[in-house]
This record gives structure tokens, sequence and C-alpha cells, in this order.
């Protein structure tokens, strides 16, 4: 059995798919960009180590070395097949993040000129002179050059295509057949045979001028043009191309197709689509491929800026792409109008902010907003993960997950901005998801993660960050009368009314409060309302609220982030102190029940920098009570010097 290498494989799976590229990533699966949409040749993400081992087999060690040094390498490749097309193998690397593809340059099959079809084709060998065109092939200076004129000479009659076939190219090889014995007789070259009648494959183009020089005066086949993409126009389309003795038989020439760059992020895509020759961002490959590289480094958001490298956020910080080199205006505005929609194009032309929301295969949904600035254009783009993360994914306790269990009463879930809220909520949906025959309605400023259909029935409802349009959201759905009511942001007297009201008409009612605690949560929600009708809040706030769970987020001291989170129950003792407005003391109610599972802010803090998971800079930044955690540290042996330098 034949030995396959992997750059053959490879090439194999493009021509199988009859694609224009493929594509390989680090956390992606690899694929083919073909014309009818991307094929996928694995059902696994691909690893790190499989990335590595892949470029220690398609690059030569020389080509490491560059790869190592400069970042990026790039080199052609011709398969010697039958279809004339060459590749070309790119690869860039920075650090872990290692990016391939194979692009496809799809040989060009040109048909005869007008008159070849129809004339009688001599089998008697061509003489070695240029044709008169304007095309400048490479002159023969060597006699020994040229080949000898028996290789020139026809095939037999036998090897010639039906006459009623339409003519078809044929391989090169085919082109390049000579009698044995060249070096001593020319043989006699048979009495030419007519020409197969036109077909539409070998009709002119109307666009060929009809004064090109006969076909008679071209070069032998090892003296052939090729065009590049600096060459005149005239020179790729209306000009004779040089033809082998196969193509002046059938009637088709076959020359290389000019070298393009294929935008392989980018899907469908056809190599025949027509190119502006002017755009200024053929090298970037689309916006599509900072978005995966984006979403292979856990990133949140992907910045674009003029005159400056794209930049992403990862846990909560912000890190330039330092493999992609700076953008400037134009490329950053060609980059942004890729993904703009018809109305937002408009408006971000006209120079005001435009947003918008794009779905790009295997990252997901990316909530567009352009801006320009006084460096130029730019813009942020939010990826929205579509996959859910379940309730033991993010580590939820037993008595928080049995928050999900309650049938009635509302359920606060509180935290500062980005501190995952959205998360904590749709893990708490995906569980009642699981869990319940119910009927869940949910008002959000933005769907983030989308739920199917499991034991419950869940309906997802979109506000865009408006409170009359929550409102009336919020209104409608409890005409429909849902078991579980989910709004995302409790921040208007009239939502917290609404909310308060289902909850005490026998729904069950999840709402998302910014704040840093619970009892922080809980004193917001009656502030909401007016001076006059905080105390009838209070009392309805006692009695429905069924649990509250305040998350803040932290940076692991090895990298990532981990989750703490107060949990309070409404307790006797926690009801009478809400009813009676005295949200100060709630935090000592917290500290009083550890028995009855409820778990204070401070001592999950305490407990990672304990554990050596957090730094006790991290955890003192983001304590809210920070006088009292900065007891219990010290009471716990922690060096807290720190404090000072920052005071």
């Amino acid at each position: 059995m034949r030995y396959v290498s992997p750059i053959e494989s490879l090439v194999a799976a493009v021509l199988k798919a009859n694609g224009d590229g493929l594509v390989m990533h680090v956390g992606e699966r690899p694929y083919v960009l073909a014309p009818t949409g991307s094929v996928n040749l694995s059902e696994r993400p691909l690893t790190v180590d499989a990335m590595k081992g892949a470029l220690a087999d398609l690059l030569a060690p020389e080509d490491q070395r560059t790869l190592s040094e400069v970042g990026a390498v790039e080199r052609e490749i011709r398969p010697g097949d039958q279809t004339g097309d060459t590749f070309v193998l790119v690869a860039a690397r920075g650090g872990d993040d290692i990016w391939i593809e194979l692009r496809r340059q799809r040989a060009v099959t040109r048909q005869a000129r007008p008159g070849l079809a129809g004339a009688a084709v001599s089998e008697e060998p061509l003489p070695a002179q240029a044709p008169a065109a304007k095309a400048e092939p490479r002159a023969v200076t060597d006699p020994s050059e040229a080949p000898p004129a028996a290789a020139q000479a026809a095939v037999a009659p036998s090897e010639a295509p039906p006459a009623a076939a339409p003519a078809q190219p044929e391989p090169a090889a085919l082109a390049d057949r000579a009698a044995p014995a060249a070096d001593t007789q020319a043989p006699q070259a048979p009495p030419a045979r007519p020409a197969p009648p036109p077909t539409p494959e070998s009709a002119p183009r109307p666009r060929m001028a009809p004064s090109h020089p006969p076909p008679s005066a071209s070069l032998p086949p090892s003296h052939s043009v090729r065009y590049g993409l600096s060459g005149p126009p005239s020179a790729r389309t209306d000009e004779p191309a040089v033809q082998p003795p196969s193509a002046r038989r059938t009637g088709a020439v076959r020359e290389p197709a000019p070298g393009v760059v294929l935008p392989l992020s980018r899907t469908p895509i056809r190599a025949d689509a027509p190119r502006s020759s002017s755009s200024p961002t053929p090298r970037y490959l689309g916006i599509g491929r900072l978005l995966r590289i984006a979403s292979a480094r856990g990133a949140s958001s992907l910045f674009l800026t003029a005159n400056a490298r794209p930049s992403i956020r990862v846990d909560d910080e912000i890190l330039p792409l330092e493999t992609e080199p700076p953008l400037g205006k134009a490329e950053v505005e060609a980059l942004i109008l890729e993904l703009a929609p018809g109305a937002s194009r408009e408006a971000f032309a006209g120079g005001t902010a435009a947003e918008w929301v794009y779905e790009l295969q295997d990252v997901g949904r990316v909530r567009c907003v352009s801006f320009r600035d006084q460096r130029g254009p730019g813009a942020v783009f939010r990826l929205i993960p579509t996959r859910l993360i379940s309730a033991d994914q993010l580590g939820l306790s037993r008595d928080i997950q049995a928050l999900c269990g309650e049938r009635e009463g509302l359920v606060i879930v509180a935290g500062p901005r980005l501190s995952g809220k959205s998360t904590l909520i749709s893990a708490f949906v995906d569980l009642i998801n699981r869990t319940r025959s119910d009927y869940i309605v949910t008002i959000e400023t933005e769907i983030k993660f989308v739920h199917e259909n499991r034991r419950a029935m869940v309906s997802q409802r979109e506000a865009r960050s408006d409170p009359d349009a929550m409102l009336h959201g919020a209104r409608a759905a409890l005409r429909e009368n849902p078991d579980v009511l989910v709004i995302d942001d409790l921040k208007t007297p009239d939502l917290v009314a609404v909310a308060l009201d289902a909850a005490e008409s026998g729904h069950l009612v999840i709402g998302a409060v910014t704040a840093h605690t619970t009892s922080a949560a809980i004193g917001r929600l009656i502030e909401t309302a007016a001076y006059e009708r905080q105390t009838q809040v209070a009392l309805s706030l006692s009695e429905a609220l069924r649990g509250a769970v305040a998350q803040v987020l932290l940076r692991k001291a090895g990298g990532g982030r981990v989750a703490a989170r107060e949990l309070l129950f409404n307790m006797p003792s926690v009801g009478a102190l809400i009813a009676e407005g005295k949200i100060g003391q709630l935090p000592l109610a917290i500290d009083s029940g550890r028995k009855y599972g409820m778990v204070p802010m401070n001592d999950v803090l305490l407990a990672f920098v304990q554990s050596g998971a957090v730094d006790p800079r991290e955890a003192y930044r983001k304590a809210y009570d920070r006088a009292a955690f900065l007891d219990l540290m010290k009471r716990d042996g922690i060096d807290t010097s720190f404090v000072e330098r920052l005071a």
C-alpha cells in the first residue's frame, strides 16, 4: 500500500468536497470550505497537541524555524494531479493559538478562440516561434531548449476523442507523448482530419476579439506563459494563451489561475465570485477569523480600533492579539461593514453609532456596536455563548438549587456588573426545564442562552433594555398564566410591583438586581418605590421572598475566574427584619443562620484565600464589607500588609 503523506490527505479532502480550502484551528473542528457551505471533517475539536503534531507533519524543518521566529509561514504545494490546481499552505501561531489553512487556487479552463473549433487541425509539428500577441512569453535563446520536432507530433487517430463527443481537455501527460525514435527520423504526419462540430463548450466567447493570430504560431508547452495578478487585464482575459498539443486537438486551453487570497472564514464562498481588487482586508481573511480566535481563547468581547491591534476581553482583562498587525482606518471600516446589515451600514457610514446582532457559525450570536472616536472607526463585538452551563457545571450547592424547587414566591439573583448574573439565571431556568413540567416565560434585555423545550416549555422574549418594553412584556406574560416568570432586571418601581404581585398570586418569579450582596439587593428593591409606598413594598417582600443569591467573580491565582456566592433564606427572623425596614441588620441574620444553610459572602472569600485559589488582594478588592473581611484575615493569620500600601 502506498504511503499517503499528511499534506496529500488534506489535498484529497479538499478535492473530494470540491472545496476552496481547508481550515484547522485550535478549539474548532477541522472543516473544508465548499461552494455549498462548510464540511466538517471531524466531530471533535482540535486540541493544542493535535495542532502541534500537524505542524510537525506538514512543515519542513526550515519552515518550522520560520514559524517560530516570525509567527507565520506560507509555501506553495503542487499535488501533481490532473486538475492543474495549486495549493498554498499557510500556518500561523501565537503561543497555543495555532491556525492552519490550505487554500486552493483553481486552474482556469478557457475555450478555443473563434475559428479554432471549425478549422482543420494539422497533425504536422509546429515551428517554435512566438505568437504575434501582446503577451510576452519568455523567449527561447538557446536552441537546445526547444523540444525536438518529433516531440510535437500528434497522437494516433485512435487516441483522438470521437467526433460526436464534445471536446474535453486532456491531461498534460498526453501532450508530451513522442515517438521513441525521435533522434533518427521523424514520422510522417498523417493527413489532417476535420475537427468535431462546434459545441456550447467550444463556442467562442463574445468578449474574444476576432483578430487573434492563428494557433499555428504557438510555442511548445515548455514555454507557456503564467500571468499573475499584476499583469494587465488584457493579458489575463483577451490575449491568447500558449496551447499544448492536446489543447490544439480538443479546442480547449488550460492555464494556471492567477493567485488569489480566499477569505476562508466566510461561508458560503465560491472561487469564481467577483472580488474587489481594492479591498483593504484580504490579509485578515475577514472578521470571522478574528471572532473565532477570540472565541477559542475564551474571550467575551473583541475590540477593533484604528491604528491599533485587535484586542479581546478575557477574564475581565483587555489583552491585545500580539499575532495580529495593527489595523488602519480603511481596514477597520471594511471589517465592520462585512457584518453590518443595511440599516446599520447606513448609520455607520453617516457617522452615528449602530448596533446589530449577527449569527456566526462555530461562534454563536455576536452583538456588534460600532462607533467613531478621535482615531477613526471602531467596534466592539460581544460574543454571546450559545452553550448552556448547567447548575452542576457552575458548582451550585444543593441549597441554592433547592430555590428552583419552589412553586411560588420571589427568588432574587444579585451581583455587580459583569458578575455572571445572566449565566446563573440561565442555570436556574435549565434546572427547572429538566426537572419540572412547567411553562416558563423569560423577559430578557438580551437573549444569551437559548433554551430548548425539555420537560418544561420555555418562551424567551427580548426587550432590549427598554423598561417600558419589559413592563409590557411582563404584564402580557402574566395573562398567559405561566408557572415561572423570569425578569432579568428589576430596576423600576412598576417592574418590582409586577414581580411582587405575581409572586403573591402563585407564580415563581426569578428576578435579577444589580447589587453586591443579598441585603443590598433587598434594600434596592424597597428603595425603588416611592417613599409613601416603601412600607407596603417591604411588607410584600417579607412575605413573597423565598431566597436570594449574590454572586461576584474573582480572578484565580492560576488564571481564570471563580464565583463567590452569598446565600440568604427568608427565615422568620429575616422576614421580620425586612418588614420592619431594618435592612442593615440582615448581614447579622445571615451570620447567625449558618446552621440553616445561609452563607455570608466574607466566609466564601476567606475560604478561597485560605485554599490559595484567590490572592488576598483580589478577595479584599471584591469584598463589600472590607473592614469585616480584613478582621477575618487577621484572625486567620493572613498577611494583610498590602492594605496599608493600598491606603
